[in-house]
């Protein structure tokens, strides 16, 4: 069974692809096992905007009825429009090429990159494209998200390394916007006692470990060893969650 990153993948490649149904059922699926997923919000959104160009969204098709009683399931399915005749190759055996050629039968283990195409380019483009869409709603985290994907598959590629340095950049200034002035000293909010209660993993645990009411915020970042991006979204978590007092 797909688990929610797979589901949301899914829906990505269907919507690129021009399948808006599928990509809905993806994403509609799993927001069912996780409510709350912000990434399967953000491209319902997207999905409820229309497609690119105008175009606008399929119904998502119902399931088909029940079968009467004493009638197979089956028997709802269309007719094959043609009977498939198998021909023998010149050893004896099946001829497999002539016979995908007239079915719709495809493989299950894709084909190997053709010579100079680069592993995992059609998942780039993919990516790429529903990058630059979250990118126009707003959704700068998960466009990071994917321009991190594409960057480990093609770590050159020229756009996403641009969309890398504006979502970034843009992420920084909102979670800076919630510390309030840098040269400011936070303050724990809680009972140091209270701190073991809390589910902070590591990195957050040791910049809440420097927070004494005399360093700044300017002196955390330097002082947590991570990058900035990740600095300020942890300080802005813990002031979003009553821990500290910018």
């Amino acid at each position: 069974m797909a688990d929610v990153s797979e589901l949301i993948d899914r829906g990505i490649k269907a919507y690129v692809a021009g399948r808006v149904g599928e990509a809905l059922r993806s994403f509609q699926q799993a927001l069912e096992r996780d409510p709350g997923n912000p990434k399967a919000r953000s491209y319902l959104s997207l999905l409820g905007g229309g497609m690119p160009g105008g175009a606008t969204a399929e119904p998502v098709p119902l399931p088909p009825p029940a079968a009467a009683p004493g009638h197979s399931p089956w028997d709802a399915l269309p007719a094959a429009a043609e009977i498939i005749e198998l021909e023998l190759d010149p050893e004896g055996g099946l001829d497999l090429d002539a016979v995908a050629e007239k079915s719709d039968i495809r493989p299950l283990v894709p084909a190997k990159s053709a010579p100079g195409e680069s592993p995992g380019g059609r998942d780039v483009e993919v990516w790429m494209q529903a990058a630059r869409e979250l990118f126009a709603l707003g959704d700068f985290t998960g466009s990071l998200e994917l321009i991190e994907k594409i960057l480990q598959v093609d770590p050159d590629h020229r756009e996403a390394r641009e969309y890398l340095r504006q979502n970034e950049a843009t992420l920084i200034a909102m979670y800076e916007s919630k510390l309030g002035p840098l040269g400011g000293v936070p303050r724990l909010a809680i009972k140091p006692e209270e701190i073991m209660w809390l589910n902070l993993d590591h990195r957050a645990g040791f910049l809440l470990a420097q927070i004494d009411g005399f360093v700044d915020y300017e002196a955390l970042f330097a002082l947590s060893g991570l990058p900035r991006l990740d600095t300020a979204r942890i300080l802005a978590n813990l002031i979003a969650d009553g821990v500290i007092t910018a």
